[in-house]
């Protein structure tokens, strides 16, 4: 049944424990509930579905990016991401993939938008700041 699953050990790119990409999700085996987890990409599975993958990853990124030109950080930039927006306040939800409506995350658009724009100095848990690493140059 779509999308398939595929369990990993660690987390995915070192931060994230699920991902949704085409027919596939990949998801971080842990011990907390793994079903809404899987609801999760679900949801991120069901709106790539929607916009035939490819306009889904460009519009995502096309958020992401202005998340990160309103001077946002990383954590913030995809949290407020209105796709991400959709996923979270849903995946506790066990029946809405069953009654979620097609392109039910343009709901979050002027919400992501708002909070793009919103100071969240000192709201970004901690464990949440990803730090680059940077080569030294010779």
């Amino acid at each position: 049944m779509l999308p398939f699953k595929f369990y990993t050990r660690r987390k995915i790119f070192n931060y994230y424990t699920g991902l949704s990409f085409f027919l596939f999700i990949w998801i971080m085996r842990q011990p907390h509930d793994q079903r809404q987890l899987v609801r999760h990409e679900k949801i991120h599975f069901w709106q790539q579905v929607e916009m035939l993958f490819l306009l889904h990853w460009v519009l995502y990124a096309l958020f992401y990016l202005v998340g990160r030109m309103q001077g946002q950080c990383h954590y913030v930039a995809y949290r407020y991401n209105p796709f991400e927006m959709e996923a979270y306040e849903n995946d506790p939800d066990k029946e809405y993939l069953n009654k979620r409506k097609p392109f039910a995350w343009t709901r979050y658009v002027r919400e992501s938008l708002r909070q793009y724009r919103a100071d969240h100095t000192g709201k970004v848990p901690p464990d949440r700041v990803i730090t680059w690493r940077r080569i030294k140059r010779a």
